[in-house]
């Protein structure tokens, strides 16, 4: 192998070496975000999960709601 191929050759090495370098910092940040959002919609699941028990609970029939804990109409 002659000098110049050499020389070349660490060249594209190096040039590939920073490609991956970028790549994984790419992959690090979307990960990261991707981490983030995956929470954020846990929470979200969460919320409304919580909101769909309490909607349920509000639309259930007035005949199976307890009539003793409903204030009389004159109050």
């Amino acid at each position: 192998m002659t000098q110049p191929d050499s020389v070349s050759l660490e060249a594209r090495l190096e040039k590939i070496e920073s490609a991956m370098a970028h790549l994984q910092h790419d992959i690090d940040c979307l990960n990261t975000s991707l981490l983030v959002h995956f929470r954020r919609l846990q929470e979200y699941e969460s919320r409304f999960g919580k909101i769909e028990g309490s909607l349920e609970l509000l639309s259930e029939s007035p005949e199976r709601l307890d009539p003793g804990s409903e204030r009389p109409p004159h109050y």
